[in-house]
């Protein structure tokens, strides 16, 4: 294992794949896009401080998420490169913490390195890394608060403890309050299991208060500058997402409990045949109990919430892949057919799906040269487990990061070819780019799209006629600017400023739907008509 596969050498191959097309294809809508977008306005206005989407303040989230965005396009320009550039970060500094936070509490380095390979397999990392939110991020502060409390823990190192409440306050002003959850299940049990080593001093109160001082920094400015701010977040943006259908995210109770073994697939299966074989380790007071409590409890929690996206369990899955590869390596060889089962049965449907879809009718366009690469991942696979001197346990973990590497490149490759398909507009901005029509005004009828104001750099003009998605939050708006870029067809003064835009050449795009009958006159003031996938083009 040290002469072929060291964890460095798995962070280096993590890394190739993770970025070596993660630009290659537009910001889709509807997350990917927004988050993108408020990064690029942030970026392009100098404010770091009021997040804005489409010229209206967005206060949905704390700011960090679109300030490291930012940071992409001031490294890299503005692009889809740029604005997924940290999460590709994120995601291998969580593989570190993982294989680091592994080590800190089963002492085992071969078990270490199999959690963290174990991590990178599951299809809810590998869907975070394409997915510009702020839960890559959340989980990389999830993850690195338990990492330094656990440090502190074992060896009473004051500055661990300073670490922890610095990551705490970071996880906050990524997503709220959300950041207490996993850590603080975890840690309630796993204190159970570790004596601390230091007594409370004033260290405690200076780390909470630093933590205070960081978290209430941004919350501070605002609500001082809005008293209604402060009510707004931890009131609709906070509890009601919680209780209430606030943004019309609701799905079934069920939802969480019958998609998280989906996106932990297939580590999921092996998982639940471990924890029923090794039942006995799971004791009120031990570290495999606060674990497994550390992802139930959560789980149960996201369910009973309203608001509900299949990202907000990443924070789960660090703990998971360590519990998992722990109880892994304790199994007797004799019962590891099964394991093998669930691995090698993923590895085929993958690698069948890719080697099948160039071949047959489908409305996705599959490159062929993605059937010769998964016929060479099949070969590997087959390598490892009939030729390889591999220890048995570490070949289904092999086989699974095998595997991992060609779903995240094939995935990647399917989806640039794919992009009006995937909800990608990118191909309708260069088509504007291409004829030179970006410096007009660009309209877009009844339907928020942040994907089109990033591919084209610029503010754009949403025509509202009811849809819900344009029923924006203004309440934060200083002054009447961002009527500008958002008109009410319904309004007849509005309506009106509508006709003083089109006098001068402009793009009016339309998505799915055509105008209206009574708004026939607006298509006629077009002369140039091209369609591309669900859109429509006026020019």
């Amino acid at each position: 294992m040290k002469s072929k596969l060291t964890f460095n050498l798995f962070l280096v191959i993590a890394a190739f794949s993770l970025f070596i097309n993660v630009g290659s294809y537009g910001v889709i809508e509807s997350s990917d896009a927004r988050y993108a977008e408020i990064g690029r306005a942030m970026h392009v206005s100098g404010d770091y401080l009021h997040p804005n989407l489409l010229d209206v303040h967005h206060y949905h989230k704390p700011p960090f998420t679109y300030q490291i965005t930012a940071l992409g396009y001031k490294i890299f320009g503005i692009n889809a490169f740029g604005a997924r550039f940290f999460l590709q970060l994120a995601v291998l500094l969580q593989l570190i913490l993982v294989y680091h936070l592994s080590i800190s509490l089963f002492n085992n380095k071969k078990t270490a390195l199999w959690s963290a390979i174990i991590y990178f397999s599951f299809p809810l990392v590998l869907m975070s890394s394409r997915n510009l939110t702020t839960d890559a991020f959340l989980a990389t502060f999830a993850l690195l608060s338990i990492y330094t409390w656990v440090q502190y823990r074992k060896s009473g190192i004051i500055k661990w403890l300073y670490a922890f409440t610095i990551s705490l306050a970071l996880g906050f002003l990524t997503k709220g309050p959300v950041i207490f959850i996993v850590p603080v299940i975890f840690i309630l049990f796993y204190n159970r299991t570790e004596e601390s080593k230091r007594k409370f001093s004033f260290h405690h109160i200076a780390a909470w208060t630093l933590f205070l001082g960081i978290t209430a920094s941004w919350f501070v400015y605002l609500g001082y500058s809005n008293p209604a701010f402060l009510d707004y977040f931890l009131g609709k943006q906070t509890a009601d997402r919680f209780s209430k259908n606030a943004f019309g995210r609701t799905e079934p109770f069920w939802y969480f409990l019958a998609f998280a073994p989906l996106v932990g697939l297939p580590w999921f299966l092996a998982f639940v045949y471990l924890v029923k074989d090794q039942k006995e380790l799971f004791k009120r007071k031990s570290l495999h109990f606060a674990m497994l409590m550390a992802f139930v409890i959560p789980l149960i929690f996201f369910s009973i919430s309203s608001s509900k996206r299949i990202l907000y369990i990443l924070p789960l899955y660090g703990l998971l892949s360590i519990l998992i590869s722990d109880l892994f390596s304790r199994i007797n060889t004799e019962k590891i057919k099964l394991i093998n089962g669930f691995i090698l049965g993923f590895a085929g449907l993958i690698i069948a799906t890719f080697l099948i879809a160039p071949f047959i009718n489908t409305e996705m366009n599959f490159p062929y040269y993605l059937a010769v690469f998964s016929f060479v991942t099949a070969i590997l696979v087959f390598i490892v487990y009939k030729k390889s001197a591999e220890e048995v346990k570490f070949k289904p973990v092999l086989t699974s990061f095998i595997v991992t590497v060609f779903l995240l490149i094939g995935a990647s490759t399917v989806l640039a070819k794919n992009e009006l398909k995937v909800n990608s507009s990118k191909p309708v901005t260069d088509f504007i780019i291409s004829k030179n029509l970006d410096s007009r005004d660009v309209l877009i009828y009844n339907i928020r799209k942040s994907s089109i104001a990033f591919g084209l750099n610029k503010s754009i003009i949403s025509l509202y006629d009811g849809h819900e998605s344009l029923n924006r939050e203004t309440q934060f708006e200083t002054d009447t600017n961002w009527k500008n870029h958002l008109i009410n067809l319904k309004d007849t003064t509005e309506l009106e400023s509508l006709h003083d835009i089109i006098e001068k050449p402009t793009v009016l795009l339309l998505y799915k739907k055509q105008l209206p009958e009574r708004l026939d006159w607006l298509v006629k003031k077009y002369t140039n008509k091209g369609t591309m996938g669900k859109w429509t083009i006026l020019y």
